[in-house]
């Protein structure tokens, strides 16, 4: 995880373009624009749309927010909890905790061969289950979602923030009689990775600007070349 860096000052025109975008990558509805309007920071987003009961749409904005291994680790860690207590004291189901396992190497050390493992895993254990969206969000962090002997196709921008946030909400609703005080706790951990990265327009920042570059090269290297249709090719030719 990112070190913890002292929290900068911001300029109110920073933090509100810092609010406009996690609205706009929350896809938001038209009903939170006021709440938007009323919040300070994302922290008071967040917090407004919890206590307006749209806790999944807090769950998109916290998402939105971090960066591609931070939101992993978020993910992880709330899918990991809600798996320990479905199991009781038991072992979870080998799917699950194969794909957290994944997870957990794939944070510890990101890079394509792991993220791949992490991809199987997280497609045996399932997109309706926690771990296997905390698994499957790795995959689209970066690298190909092409195969590996084929021209490289980048993960569209934005899929492993919903993920993440799907991971997240999933957990939460995985002991239905617990959801408040689990949607509470996961959310809780959330601002405290956005605290450590040096607050809401440091995290913001980062967020943003990986997602911009990861759009602008899938743009670029999914575009049909000129005059033709795209042919995907074995690498090397």
């Amino acid at each position: 995880m990112t070190q913890p860096t002292p929290t900068q000052s911001q300029s109110p025109g920073a933090t509100e373009a810092s609010v406009a975008w996690l609205v706009e990558r929350a896809h938001l509805e038209d009903d939170a624009a006021a709440l938007a309007a009323a919040s300070a920071d994302g922290g008071a987003l967040v917090q407004a749309l919890v206590a307006d009961g749209k806790t999944p749409e807090a769950f998109r904005v916290m998402a939105a927010a971090l960066p591609p291994r931070e939101g992993v680790w978020w993910a992880w860690v709330s899918a990991r909890h809600a798996t320990q207590l479905a199991a009781s004291g038991g072992e979870p189901a080998p799917p699950l905790a194969a794909a957290l396992a994944a997870v957990e190497q794939w944070i510890a050390n990101p890079d394509d061969d792991r993220r791949r493992a992490a991809w199987s895993a997280g497609q045996a254990a399932g997109l309706e289950t926690a771990a296997g969206c905390a698994a499957s969000a790795v995959f689209f962090t970066s690298g190909s979602v092409a195969p590996p002997d084929v021209t490289p196709v980048p993960p569209p921008a934005g899929i492993n923030g919903l993920l993440v946030s799907n991971a997240v909400a999933l957990a939460a609703a995985a002991h239905p009689q617990h959801f408040e005080a689990l949607a509470g706790a996961y959310i809780a951990q959330g601002l405290e990775v956005v605290k450590q990265l040096g607050g809401w327009d440091k995290a913001v920042t980062l967020s943003r600007d990986y997602f911009q570059a990861q759009h602008e090269r899938h743009t670029r290297l999914t575009a049909p070349p000129a005059g033709g249709t795209p042919v995907t090719q074995p690498a090397g030719r």
